[in-house]
């Protein structure tokens, strides 16, 4: 198959050099890096892939090594779909960078990554253990894509909550498409799943490179954002309609859902039509990948709040000062800004109940911690204490979700009563920046890694690929079938895990007692 794919680039390489010169060398130049890896139809060994590698092939550095017992050979690749698999006549061609920002001035990938290159998920093993294991299509730029020139039509839809980095995501993706692939035709749907069917009333905005130019300066997103509105027969119709081939969403565990199920929808109309997520959540709860863009951005800002907070304690007596932060299931920012900031003595998460009457409870603690030490700092997230409030749940937002009682002013309210049967008075000082941390834009961290991903979702959606997501696992970035995400989000934070042990190492509450 290797030789047959070469053989029609060069066919396709010499009809385009009769019109095009320039762009005939292009893609001989092309067709030449991928003849000299091919020999008798099979790949030869690259080189190493990172430069990393190629340091642990020194030699000083192997004699260092000494024979563990750690073998990896049952392991299973999570298979990608790929539009090949239900449409007739796919056809590929060589892969070329098609534009740059002077003519004249031509571009090329380093290399191309190959369909068997995996990135093992659980990469941490013991000596004489499973030698099972799961692994994902490692991400990146293809050798050859299935789209002729002119045909491509792309949409991108942002879905859910804001998050930093929505702006970020959305110029580079229009940025690859324009430069690297040609893409002429970009819609920006406006308020999500929604404007996808309702494009009449709420006209899709056309993308080029210079309407994005600068919006990763700002937080937000351009589209617009909204829950709900998910009409799956409306929105292909609407896609179709439209010529959409190529569906780029940003959103979380929900909005995947949906954009597998327009996926299904596609497929089974034999649409030639590829739908690729970038995995969006400012509480970081969407499984199997490291983390969500925007994730430190948000810690960053949440730990201003935390600081706030601590003058604000230890500059009266008696001084308490309480911060709420996101995290409705999932305490990941509050348990990060706590670490980050270090100057925190009780935090409270959704996933550890919390016993608040009695000796030893929250009260107790915070009234004998503030008497000690004259404060007390506290970060609660917003999903923590359901246990101890009434939540109706028949109260949801557009998405399903339970409509959260406020934990802390629920607190405050308590610590104060509590303070008073003492004879005491606190001061307590509220600080609630939940959407500050999420309207901001995204910092130089996660621009690089918006960055990133949404080049891969490209790269991937060219290449042919379906029903994915671009993410980092293990710092690598990757391709992951979206059943895969659905099925394993949201995520939580472990009560038992490390990074709840360093939480409690920091802030020195009596963890054990309260679970």
């Amino acid at each position: 198959p290797l030789r047959t794919q070469t053989e029609t680039m060069a066919a396709e390489s010499k009809r385009i050099r009769k019109g095009m010169t320039r762009e005939g060398a292009r893609i001989d130049r092309v067709l030449g890096h991928l003849s000299s890896r091919h020999v008798a139809g099979e790949l030869k060994a690259q080189e190493p892939i990172t430069t990393r590698q190629k340091v642990l092939q020194r030699p000083e550095f192997s004699k260092l090594g000494e024979k563990a017992e750690i073998e990896m050979k049952d392991v299973k690749l999570l298979k990608l779909e790929h539009i090949k698999d239900y449409v007739n006549a796919i056809e590929f061609r060589a892969n070329c960078c098609e534009r740059s920002k002077l003519d004249g001035f031509n571009r090329g990938y380093n290399r191309y990554t190959d369909n068997d290159e995996a990135v093992i998920m659980d990469i941490i093993r013991k000596q004489n253990g499973s030698t099972a294991g799961v692994a994902l299509m490692r991400a990146g730029a293809r050798s050859s894509i299935c789209w002729k020139r002119g045909e491509v039509v792309a949409a991108i839809v942002t879905c859910g909550g804001l998050c930093p980095g929505l702006n970020t995501v959305i110029k580079v993706l229009v940025d690859t498409l324009y430069y690297n692939y040609g893409v002429d035709y970009i819609w920006g749907v406006k308020w999500g799943f929604r404007g996808i069917w309702n494009y009449k009333e709420v006209p899709w905005k056309p993308l080029t490179p210079k309407d994005v130019l600068s919006i990763h300066e700002a937080g937000g997103t351009i589209l617009g954002s909204s829950r709900g509105g998910f009409d799956l027969v409306k929105m292909v119709d609407a896609l179709v309609e439209n010529k959409v081939n190529q569906l780029y969403i940003i959103g979380g565990d929900g909005t995947h859902r949906g954009a597998h199920a327009i996926y299904h929808e596609a497929k089974k109309r034999g649409v030639k039509m590829t739908v690729a997520g970038i995995p969006k959540t400012i509480d970081n709860d969407v499984g199997i990948i490291d983390k969500s863009f925007g994730f430190s951005t948000a810690v960053e800002e949440a730990v201003k709040a935390v600081r706030s907070s601590v003058t604000e304690a230890t500059c009266v007596p008696n001084g308490i000062g309480i911060t709420k932060l996101m995290g409705r299931e999932a305490g990941y920012i509050a348990a990060h800004a706590v670490i980050a900031s270090r100057r925190v003595d009780l935090c409270l998460v959704p996933e550890v109940p919390i016993k608040l009457e009695g000796e030893e409870g929250v009260l107790d603690y915070v009234y004998k911690l503030t008497k000690k030490q004259g404060h007390c700092v506290i970060v609660v997230a917003e999903g923590a204490g359901l246990q101890i409030m009434r939540a109706d749940s028949q109260r949801r937002d557009e998405s399903g979700n339970i409509r959260l009682p406020s934990i802390g002013t629920f607190l405050k309210e308590k610590i104060n009563k509590y303070f008073k049967s003492k004879g005491e008075k606190a001061n307590i000082k509220y600080h609630d920046p939940s959407y500050m941390i999420r309207s901001i834009k995204a910092n130089a961290s996660d621009t690089i890694m918006c960055n990133i991903l949404a080049e891969n979702a490209v790269h991937g959606a060219m290449a042919g690929f379906t029903g994915f997501t671009s993410a980092f696992v293990n710092n690598r970035s990757v391709y992951i079938p979206i059943p895969a995400i659905t099925a394993t989000s949201p995520i939580k934070l472990n009560p038992l895990g490390r990074t709840w042990e360093r939480v409690c190492n920091e802030t020195q509450q009596p963890r054990a007692r309260w679970e």
